[in-house]
């Protein structure tokens, strides 16, 4: 063989290579925002609470858009941002939606021209959320303007979220648990701060193992599959807790003769998983029992204040409980609290304190129960 019988079997062999050898497919997400000529439209990958900006374009006189990027064999979730505004979809590597929508509506009037079913679905859930959250904001309003009681404004608020689950497990989740529809309804929040459906609620521990069970079968590359895999283990294993304790509840009730007590007994954990009991506390010392919720707006002056009380009396035990409903927040605002802090996000606590409006404090000395108006009360 000469040296340019050499040269053409090697070229006609890379070229064989460069042919066989797989290429990356892309999804595309294209459409055009009337309005918006000239402004920035962004391509971000939505993570576990986080988004990862990843392509950018400059919308034309058309305010047309075309973004292209490596799809995956498992749905990824996505979203294109317009200033504060955005639109979520998922895809894969065979996806190719196409958007309409103006600047003035970006979310609320968003048109599908064509999408998988799935993103139909992930639309009417964005929908159904936001309308949620103004029902849910309209009712705080008029508790802040004192047109609803504390009681009254948490009934309704309730009621209005397991409206709003009870749509999301019965029209996807139940429905198809592998939809990137379901696992996204799964893991709605209010503001992108508290979430609907939560390890700690009772009952949404069957949702959650669900959408894990389903992704783990079909999707268990996907990077979200882990952490998919440990709310539901959290969630079933706080299920499980939940039923002991009633159960060792309803067997204390039958067996236990009846005790005269001066304030009722609360054991919940801290952020650490640690059980903590106020009637060990209350033994060895006064205390100051605290009811609170750190989302609220007068938290931080309450922490302040504390936080001075705790400084200035070291001995002074005091026990915190917190109602707040999304867990992680709880854990995140209590961490750096220098006293007890448990959560109750079911409220047993305020109805056995007859806690009618938050905050509320106590003061237990000697056995005996005392309703503060002021914390620093104690100290009387």
């Amino acid at each position: 063989m000469n040296k340019k019988t050499k040269v053409g079997v090697c070229a006609l062999a890379l070229g064989l290579f460069v042919a066989c050898e797989p290429s990356k497919q892309q999804f595309v997400a294209e459409g055009t925002v009337e309005g918006a000529q000239g402004q920035m439209l962004y391509l971000e990958e939505v993570g576990t609470g986080s988004f990862l900006s990843i392509d950018s374009t400059r919308l034309d006189q058309l305010g047309s858009f075309r973004f292209e990027h490596d799809g995956a064999s498992y749905p990824m979730f996505y979203r294109i941002r317009l200033g504060g505004n955005s639109i979520p979809f998922a895809a894969d590597s065979m996806t190719h939606i196409k958007i309409r929508t103006s600047a003035s509506s970006f979310f609320e009037d968003y048109e599908l021209l064509e999408a998988e079913q799935y993103n139909y679905q992930i639309r009417d859930i964005s929908h159904q959320r936001h309308q949620t959250d103004r029902r849910v904001d309209s009712l705080l309003a008029l508790y802040t303007s004192g047109h609803l009681g504390l009681d009254e404004v948490r009934e309704a608020v309730d009621s209005v979220k397991v409206a709003f689950k009870h749509d999301m497990v019965s029209r996807y989740i139940y429905v198809d648990p592998k939809s990137p529809a379901s696992y996204y309804a799964l893991f709605q929040r209010k503001g992108g701060d508290a979430a609907y459906f939560s390890a700690d609620d009772e009952g949404d521990d069957r949702a959650f193992a669900a959408v894990a069970t389903a992704y783990d079968t079909y999707y268990s590359a996907a990077p979200y599959t882990p952490f998919l895999k440990d709310m539901a283990l959290r969630a079933i294993a706080l299920s499980r807790v939940r039923k002991a304790r009633q159960d060792a509840l309803t067997d204390s009730a039958q067996q236990a003769p009846v005790q005269t007590i001066a304030y009722p007994e609360i054991k919940l954990r801290d952020r650490h998983g640690v059980e903590q009991s106020l009637d060990s506390y209350a033994q060895s010392g006064p205390v100051l029992l605290s009811f609170t919720a750190y989302s609220a707006q007068w938290s931080p002056g309450l922490v302040a204040t504390l936080r001075e009380l705790k400084e200035a009396n070291p001995g002074l035990t005091i026990y915190e409980v917190s109602v707040d409903g999304d867990a992680y927040y709880w854990e995140n605002a209590s961490r750096t609290l220098p006293w007890i802090s448990v959560n109750d996000p079911e409220q047993y606590s305020l109805r056995s304190y007859n806690v009618q409006q938050l905050p509320t404090f106590f003061a237990i000395k000697n056995g005996e129960l005392k309703r503060l108006e002021h914390p620093k009360q104690i100290l009387q």
